[in-house]
C-alpha cells in the first residue's frame, strides 16, 4: 500500500491541477443567458473513442476499447434552465475494458445517467456534464462502486463531447459501495479517491435523424 503522506500530497497536486482547469474554462465573459434549447433527433447515440479512468490518488488506470452510451433527448425544440437536463443515456455498451494489475474489468452502469449543458458557448463550444453517473466495476477479486458527475465540453460543430482534464467530478463510493477485495488492496483504491475521465464521446445519430444542436434561449 502506498505511503498516506505520498497520497495525500498526490491528491493536493490533482485538486490544484483540476482549480487551475476550471478557471481556465471559466475565465470567459459574464454568462449572459440563463437558458439554453437542445434540439435535433430524438435519439442521441455517444460511441466512446480511448475512453479511460484514472484513480488519481492511486495512480491507476482502466481504459476500454467501446464505452457507449446511447439514449433521448429530452423536450427537444424547448428550452430549459442551465444544468437542468437536456437527455438521459440509460445504455451503456462496454467491452475490452482492462487495467494493467487487475486484468479484464467490467463496468455495469446503476439507473439513468443523464447530460445537460451548464452555461454559455465559446463559439460552438458548450460546458456541458454527464449527470447521475453511478456504476459498479468489477474486477478479480476487487468490486468497487464511482459515483458523481463528470465535467467537460460538447462542441455541436462535430458532436464531440470531451471531459474536463483532471478530477472530473466522479469518486471512488465509500459504505456499501467501497472497495473490497484483495486486488483492490494492492491497487490502493480507497474511499473518495477521485477519477479522471481521457478520451471522447461523439453523437453519431441514426440514418435519417438530425444532429444535436444546443442555441439559446
Amino acid at each position: 500500500m502506498k505511503n498516506r503522506t505520498h497520497r495525500l500530497a498526490t491528491g493536493l497536486l490533482a485538486t490544484a491541477a483540476a482549480a487551475s482547469t476550471v478557471v481556465a474554462m471559466t475565465a470567459t465573459a459574464a454568462q449572459a443567458a440563463t437558458t439554453y434549447t437542445p434540439t435535433g433527433g430524438l435519439s442521441a447515440s455517444f460511441v466512446g473513442t480511448s475512453v479511460s479512468f484514472t484513480d488519481i490518488e492511486a495512480a491507476q488506470t482502466l481504459t476500454c476499447t467501446t464505452f457507449d452510451l446511447s439514449g433521448s433527448i429530452i423536450s427537444s425544440g424547448s428550452s430549459r434552465p442551465y444544468g437542468a437536463d437536456g437527455g438521459t443515456l440509460g445504455s451503456l455498451s462496454s467491452s475490452g475494458c482492462t487495467n494493467p494489475l487487475a486484468g479484464a474489468t467490467t463496468v455495469t452502469p446503476v439507473g439513468t445517467w443523464t447530460v445537460a449543458v451548464t452555461g454559455d458557448a465559446t463559439g460552438t463550444s458548450w460546458p456541458a456534464q454527464l449527470k447521475n453517473v453511478k456504476a459498479t466495476v468489477s474486477a478479480a477479486n476487487c468490486t468497487f462502486g464511482v459515483t458523481g458527475v463528470v465535467n467537460g465540453r460538447f462542441d455541436d460543430s462535430n458532436q464531440r463531447f470531451t471531459p474536463a482534464s483532471g478530477a472530473s467530478g466522479l469518486t471512488i463510493d465509500g459504505g456499501a459501495g467501497a472497495p473490497t477485495g484483495s486486488m483492490c488492496v494492492t491497487l490502493d483504491l480507497q474511499p473518495g479517491d477521485t477519477i479522471a475521465v481521457g478520451g471522447y464521446w461523439t453523437n453519431t445519430p441514426p440514418t435519417g435523424s438530425a444532429a444535436l444542436d444546443i442555441s439559446n434561449p
